[in-house]
């Protein structure tokens, strides 16, 4: 008697190979000719009209659905930008750039509603309003969190400024920053010998009532007029020093709003300097969270730059921002000092590369007197 074969998954025979059959995909063809025939349909004219066969696709989630504009004052109103991230479709229509500056817009308008045009030096209060954040207007959190954002830029953050002038801003009052005319002059009367230029027609600086509707001009004018200053002054520290700290700021960000980390820690090209002197000219300072540990990397960025310029006017920002003094541990500011004696030393530095040496070690030497004097 045999034995009775039981067939197992996976232990049969494989089929020998074989030509396919062409019954099979005559079949096929012939059925796709009488579907296309029955999607034929005739209008009222007699023409034939093709209906296309639409695959059925899962539908979206309901708030994907919402017109764009509903989803834009959502996203502006909950102040969450993650919420652009919660899908592709949404991402993608909550992308344009009039969004964006819409959203700088909300972000600072409290805080432009109560400061936009007034010089920090002049404004003349109880003792200790500079650490009343309450009187600032604003969420620093937000305005934090926006700055920090990949698309944020200076220059939507100057067509933003420009969007809440022409819609809030119009007759305020706005003046730069007092004496810096006056300094331009002398400066340039103490350093007539030094060959700059002269001929550069200046943006009318005394200020006015509507002055500030050009909110790009008058940046652009104290851009250059800080690189001026800077110009004359980098062959005597004392008067850079001097001019560089009566030099007040604006108040337009909050003063717990935070810098980017990336205009700290670079790399750094012409347009970022400008953007971190934006946030320097607007108030901005460094916030505890920001440790040395970031602008160590960003000192030692700059000072490898290629372009000595550029470095040079970095430095005086950080300067500013009090990187060299307080901020640095002891250890760290020594050892930066005692490179940067090294490297003047060394005779064989090209001339605008050992000026930026020279300038860094000033800076330091300053900053660890400064502190001296501050400690009695």
């Amino acid at each position: 008697m045999k034995l009775t074969p039981i067939k197992l998954r996976g232990r049969g025979r494989k089929k020998s190979w074989a030509p396919p059959n062409p019954k099979r995909f005559k079949r096929a063809a012939r059925e796709d000719e009488e579907g296309q025939d029955s999607a034929i349909q005739r209008d009222g004219d007699g023409q034939q009209r093709q209906r296309k066969r639409i695959k059925a696709k899962k539908p979206g989630p309901r708030i994907e659905q919402l017109p764009a504009e509903i989803l834009e004052r959502i996203f502006i109103a909950s102040e969450n930008l993650n919420f652009p991230r919660s899908s592709l479709r949404i991402g993608f229509m909550l992308s344009a750039r009039s969004l964006l500056s819409e959203l700088l817009v909300a972000a600072f308008t409290p805080t432009w509603d109560l400061w936009f045009g007034c010089p920090k030096q002049l404004v003349h209060s109880y003792a200790g309003w500079e650490q009343d954040a309450a009187r600032f207007g604003g969420n620093p959190n937000f305005q934090s969190a926006v700055l920090a954002c990949s698309w944020a830029n200076l220059s939507l953050l100057l067509d933003a400024q420009q969007v809440w002038y022409r819609r809030h801003g119009a007759g305020r009052y706005y003046q730069h920053i007092p004496d810096s005319s006056r300094i331009v002059q002398s400066l340039r009367r103490e350093h007539l010998r030094r060959s700059i230029n002269e001929e550069r027609q200046f943006h009318a600086r005394e200020g006015g009532f509507d002055h500030g509707k050009d909110v790009k001009n008058c940046f652009n004018e104290d851009w250059e007029e800080f690189k001026m200053i800077h110009q004359l002054t980098r062959y005597d520290f004392r008067f850079f020093v001097k001019h560089i700290q009566c030099n007040s700021s604006f108040l337009e960000i909050h003063p717990l709003t935070r810098i980017p980390n990336l205009l700290l820690t670079g790399p750094f090209d012409w347009e970022k300097a400008k953007w971190l002197y934006w946030l320097i000219r607007a108030g901005a300072r460094l916030s505890h969270e920001q440790t040395w540990e970031l602008t160590i990397r960003g000192y030692e960025s700059f000072m490898k730059l290629d372009d000595p310029a550029l470095a040079l006017h970095l430095l005086p920002m950080f300067f500013r921002l009090g990187v060299f003094g307080l901020h640095w541990p002891e250890q760290l500011i020594e050892e930066k000092l005692d490179e940067a004696l090294h490297q003047t030393s060394d005779g064989s530095m090209l001339a605008d590369s050992a000026r930026v040496w020279t300038t860094a070690e000033n800076m330091i030497v300053f900053s660890i007197r400064s502190r001296d004097r501050s400690r009695g």
